[in-house]
């Protein structure tokens, strides 16, 4: 860090509204009536964001927790393995992975697919829940396509992470306000994906498709989501409730996504720390001021999990008594 100069791992252009940026943001203004000059970077995208923190590029960042796991650990073929990170606050966001097709696909379960080798136009996550959910149901990415499937979602009107990870992020959007053309047109029958209530840059599909087709969203079976949970691929069973968008007429049964998180590295100032962790406690109505259903809850800010806590945001919790309500997260491996 440069005196009260402090870099923080976003995602993409802040006007943009990726989930990351937003938390971006909200720490922006939680430390800047605090004399911080705080310089958000938006080539943190995707798997750029635990590197940036790993390496010092940023000085703290915000991301999906899996994320930071999956660095800290070395797991899902992250590189380079990121010891060295520590959380700061874990923030609640309510999301879930979700299955639905289209009505018009007469699809009414993914078994379907497999046994009758149905192309289908495809819309797919990256999570290990969801390759979970396909290998349940006997599919793969590569299966589906060897029956004639194909891939929607790209630079035309979605989002696409660029292959230089040094490539400026305002290219990989487009024009938000447009809808993209495998919507419009319909060339989709099957979305799995995380799912909530923000029409956000990576997950605005949701919307406009549940708009402009009658979606009809499948329940995962009890066994599955008990698979997902053993896996250690979501923070929780849960359902994705009832009227979050059109097509949702009831509570859909699935697994929930892990929080959002904010976190920096061991080898960071325990008082820059501590104050951050204060900030964020301290400005916690900022949450509440950005178009993502963000949250900060005392009982789970400083929840254990397998990626430690900073000593600073430690010793903060202590004091306030945060630690004695948090309750440990599911760690399964």
């Amino acid at each position: 860090m440069d005196g009260k100069k402090v870099v923080f791992a976003g995602a993409a252009l802040i006007r943009m509204g990726t989930p990351w940026g937003t938390l971006a943001l909200v720490a922006q203004r939680a430390l800047e009536p605090l004399g911080y000059e705080v310089r958000i970077e938006t080539l943190s995208w995707g798997g750029n964001n635990p590197r940036y923190v790993t390496d010092g590029r940023a000085d703290l960042g915000a991301t999906q927790y899996r994320s930071i796991e999956e660095a800290y650990l070395g797991t899902e073929g992250r590189e380079p393995i990121a010891p060295n990170l520590r959380l700061i606050a874990t923030i609640n966001q309510p999301a879930w992975i979700a299955v639905a097709v289209r009505a018009a696909s007469g699809i009414t379960d993914l078994g379907e697919i497999a046994g009758k080798q149905i192309p289908v136009g495809l819309k797919l996550g990256g999570e290990g829940a969801i390759r979970s959910i396909l290998e349940y149901y006997g599919l793969s990415r590569e299966k589906m396509l060897s029956w004639g499937g194909h891939v929607v979602g790209g630079a035309e009107g979605g989002f696409e992470a660029p292959t230089n990870p040094d490539e400026e992020p305002a290219r990989w959007y487009g024009d938000l306000n447009a809808i993209a053309p495998w919507i419009r047109e319909g060339t989709f029958d099957l979305i799995v994906d995380p799912i909530y209530a923000a029409y956000t840059p990576e997950h605005r599909h949701w919307w406009d498709a549940s708009i402009l087709h009658d979606l009809r969203f499948l329940p995962l079976p009890p066994d599955l989501i008990k698979l997902i949970m053993d896996r250690g691929q979501a923070e929780a069973p849960g359902f994705i409730p009832h009227r979050l968008m059109r097509g949702v007429d009831e509570d859909i049964p699935t697994v929930q996504r892990f929080p959002q998180a904010y976190y920096t590295r061991d080898d960071v100032p325990d008082t820059f720390v501590y104050e951050v962790a204060k900030a964020l406690d301290n400005g916690r109505n900022l949450f509440r001021q950005t178009h993502m259903p963000y949250s900060y809850d005392p009982a789970t800010v400083a929840r254990p999990r397998k990626v430690p806590l900073h000593p600073g945001a430690e010793r903060y919790y202590r004091e306030v008594g945060y630690l004695a309500k948090a309750a440990p997260a599911n760690l399964a491996v």
